[in-house]
């Protein structure tokens, strides 16, 4: 929503398409004037899309005041979007007493007069969230297959949300590419995927992230089992292992 003709235009095209479900996550950040969110809402209302989601936690509290997403959210409700909704990451649970959730859940008690149902998420343990919150977040089991994304429940066999880099890569999970559409029809890439034909995504499917920790190269991983939150981590960790590989 920087750029909101660029996005407009996009699920202008995919209406166009007939793809049933066009959704959009966003910060709110659009909706620090009530008059240009209204403007903006009616505009994505008429380009087709027919869910939204607005981020609201502790974490982006930090960085966009509440007002801009209520006002993207009561916008978008008026405009006659379909589904509305909030979407919402904890380091535990609502009812948890660390301040990032205790925080999370006066944000929504604030809310709550919008009306709209939040989507409640557990944070991903990369990047800053690592750094930041690990003395918040559980270590968990590491054994065992992946059983889904915290958000977009099984990417892997059965993908249904891909997200596509600047470089073209086209991903199924957290830099997980299944193929490149500067190389190759986006349709083509989807059509012809099978997670048997991938050796890192089968071996996830079937055994998990400990299942890739024998397929890296002598020395270049040393795995460290009280070191990693959960699969995710450790997956994340060691594929990371296979992308300076790779570059070399």
């Amino acid at each position: 929503m920087l750029f909101p003709d660029r996005a407009i235009a996009i699920f202008e095209k995919a209406h166009q398409l007939i793809i049933p479900k066009i959704d959009m996550l966003t910060n709110g950040v659009w909706g620090k004037s009530k008059e240009r969110a209204e403007e903006l809402a009616i505009k994505l209302q008429r380009s087709g899309l027919n869910r939204l989601r607005i981020s609201v936690d502790a974490f982006h509290l930090q960085f966009i005041p509440l007002e801009y997403p209520r006002n993207a959210a009561l916008a978008s409700v008026d405009a006659g979007i379909e589904r509305v909704t909030w979407n919402v990451a904890v380091v535990e649970s609502l009812d948890s007493r660390n301040r990032y959730d205790k925080k999370t859940a006066e944000i929504l008690k604030t809310l709550e007069p919008v009306g709209i149902d939040a989507h409640i998420h557990r944070v991903i343990p990369v990047g800053r969230a690592i750094r930041s919150l690990r003395r918040n977040l559980k270590q968990e089991s590491l054994a065992g297959p992946c059983t889904g994304d915290p958000i977009f429940e099984d990417p892997l066999t059965n993908p249904q949300c891909i997200t596509i880099e600047p470089s073209g890569e086209v991903d199924i999970c957290w830099h997980l590419p299944i193929g490149n559409a500067k190389e190759k029809p986006l349709s083509q890439i989807m059509r012809d995927y099978d997670w048997r034909e991938n050796p890192i995504i089968r071996t996830l499917v079937e055994e998990g992230p400990i299942g890739l920790v024998r397929k890296t190269e002598e020395g270049k991983f040393r795995f460290q089992e009280g070191r990693y939150l959960n699969k995710c981590h450790l997956c994340i960790e060691i594929r990371k292992t296979f992308k300076k590989s790779r570059k070399r």
